[in-house]
């Protein structure tokens, strides 16, 4: 019941993702985002960093909150200062899958000094690059944006 009720949650995320990438000009379509999802916000007087979590919108403002390690802030977006808003990958989670296999292609695929050592260094390689693949997601995170939800 558990694994139906995520896969059915994802599902939701994914068809609200592309009704919102389909409609780009569309305030509505910003309004119809779920709770808690990351996004970009781009703003065309001022500056952003990183990805906010989304509170809610209204017909003249976008809250959003920037959660830190001590304390979080809470921050509107005026709705004619937004330039765009962008869904948001987990670049950490994508850093990792992609250095967990290159990790295990490379432990799998080099030469060993014995025989019987080849699912070692697939264990090993696969846990150094997954290490490492995590941590350049993490640094790139702030910079990198997925599709677009609203663009005016």
């Amino acid at each position: 019941m558990r694994y139906t009720r995520i896969i059915l949650f994802l599902l939701t995320i994914l068809l609200l993702a592309s009704i919102a990438v389909a409609q780009t000009g569309d305030w509505q379509a910003v309004k119809n985002l779920p709770g808690g999802i990351k996004l970009k916000i781009k703003l065309k007087r001022g500056r952003t960093f990183g990805h906010c979590r989304f509170l809610g919108a209204t017909d003249d403002a976008l809250a959003c909150d920037y959660g830190g390690m001590l304390n979080s802030v809470r921050v509107q977006y005026r709705r004619d200062n937004i330039k765009a808003v962008y869904l948001v990958h987990n670049a950490r989670a994508i850093g990792f899958g992609i250095g967990a296999g290159a990790g295990a292609v490379i432990g799998a695929t080099a030469p060993h000094p014995a025989p019987g050592t080849r699912g070692i260094f697939v264990v090993l390689d696969a846990g150094i690059l997954d290490g490492a693949g995590y941590f350049f997601g993490m640094v790139l995170d702030p910079f990198l944006h997925g599709k677009a939800v609203y663009r005016p």
